[in-house]
């Protein structure tokens, strides 16, 4: 391993702490200009001075120095599912690295562990097929999704090989990325940002995975069709269509009463109205202002019940009670500090059996 510091890895964890490099500066009692140069490979950063940023930026020296730990990120595709447009250069970078340190601890601490999914993730060219709602019709069939409302997506996603991690990305505007390298050894990720509704959380995992599933590179058009991909997915057309017709701005109780079936929020159902006709233009105007009257443009009454994913936990799991593992040497393999893994994941167990996944010590 080089005992140099990696530039790229320097400005990534910088990133993930939301630090310009003045700031970062200031804390390891390094000049900022000496910061910018490490960050630009115009000198090198070892000794005293690599334990100083290590030391400022909470985090091992073997992150900064070892150059394997950056293989992927590079090439990488991530997926964003935001609220909102307005959010700062700094802030998209910081959710960005964020995204992808969990990839690297994701990575590190499922070697020696074979995670093995009961049907095959595939990509399908949106291209060739042409629309994202038939997209999500094949993969329901594809993957044999009973009709009628998915129960539950979180554990279908795992099924699949999908990891999902929750972490706080310090803003609202931001529901999640997802990121499926082109290396088959490394599994799709989408990092989930907490506190959201049960609802948004389901909507949310679904467009990511549309991106997964449909976008290799993204495109002017991929939010619109990974939406219409989630929304074909949780609720077919064929099957919520009849639910919906006749439907008017009183029937905000009958909206109430399909969210707990479907499991989607009554703004994502009268969304879903207007896609199969069963409002007019009009009609969802109307109905967009009653939720702004209402104060539901943000969250809702009625809420579900939470999904958890499991498979980071069982991994975990798995670890120490069959490989034996320590605190220490788990928070090793996921590149963090012990009291930074301890914050992070020190207190996770499963809270259910494993479902339609195995996680199991690799040969």
């Amino acid at each position: 391993m080089s005992t140099l510091a990696q530039p790229r890895m320097v400005a990534l964890v910088r990133d993930a702490k939301g630090w310009s490099q003045e700031e970062l500066a200031t804390a390891a009692g390094l000049s900022q200009g000496f910061i910018s140069k490490v960050e630009n490979g115009l000198t090198d950063l070892a000794g005293d001075q690599l334990a100083a940023l290590a030391r400022a930026l909470e985090c091992p020296v073997s992150l900064l120095t070892d150059p394997a730990r950056l293989q992927g990120l590079e090439v990488s595709c991530l997926h964003h599912r935001r609220r909102h447009s307005k959010m700062t250069a700094a802030k998209k970078r910081q959710i960005e690295a964020i995204t992808n340190l969990t990839r690297i601890s994701v990575e590190g601490l499922a070697a020696g562990i074979e995670i093995v999914p009961e049907v095959q993730l595939h990509r399908i060219d949106i291209d060739s097929v042409g629309d994202a709602a038939e997209i999500a019709r094949m993969v329901r069939a594809a993957w044999r999704v009973p009709s009628g409302p998915i129960e539950n997506l979180t554990r279908l996603l795992e099924a699949l090989g999908v990891v999902i991690v929750a972490r706080a990305l310090g803003t609202s505007a931001q529901d999640a990325l997802s990121t499926w390298p082109t290396d088959p050894a490394k599994p799709p990720l989408m990092v989930v940002n907490t506190g959201l509704p049960a609802d948004r959380y389901r909507f949310t995992l679904a467009h990511e995975l549309g991106h997964m599933i449909m976008h290799v590179l993204p495109s002017d058009t991929q939010e619109a069709e990974a939406d219409a991909f989630a929304s074909e997915l949780l609720a077919p057309a064929a099957e919520i269509g009849p639910q919906l017709a006749g439907l008017t701005t009183r029937d905000i109780p009958r909206l109430l009463a399909l969210k707990q079936q479907w499991r989607i929020s009554v703004a994502a159902l009268i969304r879903r109205a207007k896609d199969v006709g069963a409002i007019s233009d009009r009609q969802y105007r109307q109905f967009w202002m009653q939720l702004g009257q209402l104060g539901w443009r943000t969250r809702e009454p009625g809420e579900l019940s939470p999904e958890t994913p499991q498979t980071l936990q069982r991994i975990l799991q798995t670890h120490r009670t069959e490989h034996g593992y320590t605190e220490k040497e788990l928070a090793a393999a996921a590149a963090m500090l012990p009291r930074t893994f301890a914050r992070r994941y020190g207190g996770q167990r499963p809270s259910q059996p494993p479902t339609r996944l195995h996680v199991v010590p690799s040969r």
